[in-house]
């Protein structure tokens, strides 16, 4: 009697023509202009807006900059990939660099430092993959500290998907848009569940 149903169902689904509906042209999806100038504000303005804290520094202030964030939690620090990253963090006042091949001391940790594949301006998200990391790095520590750089901002997911198959083609990418939240309990809005709860963004000119 199944393979009877089973039969039908086949002969159904072969009988039903199938319609291969085309793409919608860029100029229908896109809401923000590839070439329009001001992605960084824009990129900053939506990041703010979902949560995420943006500090807009000069290259030559990085230093600086992560001793400020760094300096109230006296924390472990995890810099990701970036070699002259790991050097800045590690001078950072009452900091200790670890390993990101070592996923146990990941969480001991209270800020993780990562750079990004590349931001989405339309959305304010970050763009995030394992090529050269483990998840651990940006998930598992409570406060995310991403270094965006202006030139790795794009307009949308339309630029993602067609100009950056190598962070699409790594084990796991991940598009980060705010701290991470849920309410899935009561309706009730909790931060810092899944991931961060705090999400720092030094953009740098």
């Amino acid at each position: 009697m199944n393979e009877a149903f089973l039969a039908r169902v086949r002969a159904a689904v072969r009988a039903q023509p199938v319609t291969v509906h085309a793409v919608p042209s860029h100029a229908v999806v896109r809401r923000v202009a590839v070439e329009a100038r001001g992605l960084a504000e824009l990129f900053a303005k939506n990041a703010t807006a979902v949560g995420m804290r943006v500090t807009r520094v000069s290259d030559a202030d990085l230093n600086a900059t992560l001793l400020r964030l760094l300096e109230p939690h006296g924390a472990t620090v995890v810099a990701v990939r970036d070699p002259d990253l790991a050097a800045r963090a590690a001078k950072s006042a009452g900091s200790r660099l670890v390993a990101n091949d070592n996923a146990d001391a990941l969480f001991d940790c209270i800020v993780g430092i990562t750079d990004v594949e590349c931001a989405i301006a339309e959305s304010g998200s970050i763009v995030v993959s394992t090529t050269g990391r483990i998840r651990n790095a940006w998930i598992t520590p409570p406060i995310h500290i991403a270094i965006v750089r202006e030139s790795q901002i794009l307009a949308d997911l339309v630029d993602l998907f067609e100009s950056r198959p190598d962070a699409l083609d790594a084990a796991s990418t991940t598009i980060i848009t705010g701290p991470s939240k849920t309410a899935d309990i009561e309706g009730v809005l909790v931060t810092g569940v899944h991931g961060p709860a705090a999400v720092e963004i030094v953009l740098l000119a």
